[in-house]
């Protein structure tokens, strides 16, 4: 039975289908709807038979169906194949679901149903008989650590090679979010023609013109204490509309991370121990590695006292600029702030 908050592996899915098992039911939500789009175009590809699709595939949109219309077609044979596929989207707004539950029971063994719903509510019927029988599968947004790896996997299936950095650097301009990842990796992809290495300069030229700068660039300016640039990149972040309380979040995690590196490096942690880290990149940790060498431990406690009142300032609707200002130029100058002075600008 699928968890609360599981991430979908699509190989899992992909590999059982090639192999022709299927379930009876499958119910896919969740907010990370493209990796629910691979399964159900793999699905599609080895249950249905392409030349009988016309009469044993069904798409179907919840507003208009009800739940005992969803029973009758999946409960009618296919035609001249051994299952038929009936997919029914946004079943939230379906009337009459309840009716799922007995179903549900005993489905249809000549049918796959894939019921798709964005937030289901577990409380109320049918979501709970489905839960209890093991088929509700949820597809949560992925978390930095895990979106790097996907990137190089990604980019090994479109049969191109990517440098670490550039991992990094397009990770940092477009974030978690798979589906965007890929239309990315694709428009690179297109652009690069011949070309097999995606490098910083190709993601900067394809990815980074309507993103001039990230949080991940401010972030290794301030590492690096380069004061200059980092108040460059923060001005014009803002200027193009960038949250003040996330660039502040990403400057937090950042020197997190310089932290636990600086504590790994006494511990005389392994390379690959401290990977961790840094999402398992290297490129990253040695970057990081660098930058962690720039704050003595006790700048690095006086950075997370700034870091705490710059963020309550914010909240507080205090001047963005001048709040990035002055905690950047406070961070880099090692400018010794106590806990009671933080949120006074």
């Amino acid at each position: 039975m699928a968890k609360s908050k599981e991430k979908i592996e699509v190989e899992q899915f992909v590999s059982s289908f090639k192999k022709k098992q299927f379930d009876p039911l499958y119910v896919f939500c969740g907010d990370e709807t493209y990796l629910i789009d691979e399964v159900i175009d793999s699905l599609i590809e080895h249950a249905v038979e392409p030349s009988m699709k016309e009469f044993n595939y069904d798409l179907i949109h919840g507003n208009e169906i009800d739940g005992k219309k969803i029973v009758s077609i999946a409960s009618s044979y296919p035609m001249m194949a051994e299952r038929r596929v009936v997919i029914i989207k946004d079943f939230d707004r379906v009337n009459g679901k309840d009716v799922l539950e007995a179903y549900a029971e005993k489905p249809s063994p000549t049918t796959v149903l894939v019921l798709i719903s964005l937030a289901p509510d577990l409380r109320k019927k049918p979501y709970g008989m489905l839960k209890k029988l093991g088929y509700i599968h949820e597809s949560r947004a992925y978390f930095d650590g895990e979106t790097i790896p996907w990137i190089e996997s990604k980019v090994k299936k479109i049969k191109r090679i990517i440098d670490p950095a550039a991992v990094q650097m397009l990770h940092s301009y477009v974030g978690n979010n798979l589906r965007e990842l890929s239309n990315e990796l694709e428009k690179l992809a297109i652009a690069l023609g011949e070309q097999q290495r995606i490098t910083v300069a190709d993601v900067e030229k394809v990815v980074g013109v309507s993103r001039e700068f990230t949080s991940f660039q401010l972030c290794d300016k301030i590492g690096e204490k380069k004061i200059a640039k980092a108040l460059e990149i923060a001005e014009r972040m803002l200027n193009s509309g960038e949250s003040v309380v996330g660039m502040i979040a990403a400057i937090t995690s950042h020197f997190i991370r310089l932290w636990k590196l600086q504590d790994a490096v006494r511990q005389r942690k392994s390379e690959r121990d401290m990977l961790q880290y840094v999402y398992f990149n290297s490129y990253a940790l040695k970057s990081s590695l660098s930058q962690a060498k720039n704050y003595r431990p006790e700048e690095l406690e006086n950075v997370f006292i700034l870091l705490a009142g710059a963020d309550l300032q914010a909240k507080s609707s205090v001047d963005a600029k001048l709040i990035m200002t002055k905690t950047i130029a406070e961070i880099i100058s090692g400018t010794v702030v106590r806990s009671d002075e933080a949120v006074v600008i």
